[in-house]
């Protein structure tokens, strides 16, 4: 189940929004975005949990799996269905055995990430090609990278990390469940068209 969200992922950069969020995040659901992930480094928790909770009611009702980067206790704290964390958060076991009802995501760059991912429920691989929306960047790994990480882990994955309308088709064979997109669709003029396109090429993967 959890594959099928994984199809359009969204990772929402407010600051490159080109429109209020009350009219981007519409457009980009109805351009087939699957799930949106909460991550704002630079936020203070007030100012996360707000865009949470307005994010959280634009997609009242819609089959969207809303995502919580690392924050645990704001995701707690609004009530989200799923958690995405990393090699610097809680340990995934931890959350797990605490919380096992959440939808646990773990970023993947090395098999090292991928034995610590143990019983998340999908992963993220990457990156895939260069990126700029990401400061602590880790070793790039490409397509291929990516489809061994995907194979060692066994379970659902999206890949992250660059990725575009123009390169989405190199991913077409490394077993992912879907992309993760940020600056390609939150900094595009017409988001819905952004997510459409990327949308109709993944549904030929």
């Amino acid at each position: 189940m959890i594959a099928e969200y994984l199809k359009l992922y969204l990772i929402l950069e407010t600051s490159m929004l080109k429109m209020p969020l009350e009219q981007f995040i519409p457009a980009v659901i109805n351009g087939g975005v699957t799930s949106i992930q909460l991550r704002d480094k630079g936020a203070t928790s007030a100012e996360m949990y707000a865009t949470g909770k307005k994010v959280m009611e634009l997609i009242n009702g819609r089959d969207v799996l809303f995502v919580v980067n690392d924050r645990l206790d704001i995701a707690l704290m609004l009530g989200a269905k799923a958690v995405h964390l990393g090699v610097k958060d809680i340990p995934v076991s931890n959350v797990r055995a605490k919380y096992p009802e959440l939808i646990l995501g773990y970023s993947c760059n090395d098999m090292d990430d991928v034995r610590a991912a143990g019983v998340a429920d999908y992963i993220g691989s990457g990156p895939a090609f260069p990126t700029s929306t990401k400061a602590d960047l880790r070793g790039l790994i490409g397509p291929s990278g990516i489809k061994e990480l995907v194979a060692a882990a066994g379970k659902p994955s999206v890949a992250i990390g660059g990725i575009t309308g123009e390169n989405v088709d190199q991913l077409s064979n490394s077993g992912v469940s879907g992309v993760a997109v940020s600056s390609a669709i939150c900094a595009a003029e017409d988001p819905y068209m952004a997510a459409k396109m990327l949308r109709d090429k993944l549904e030929k993967f």
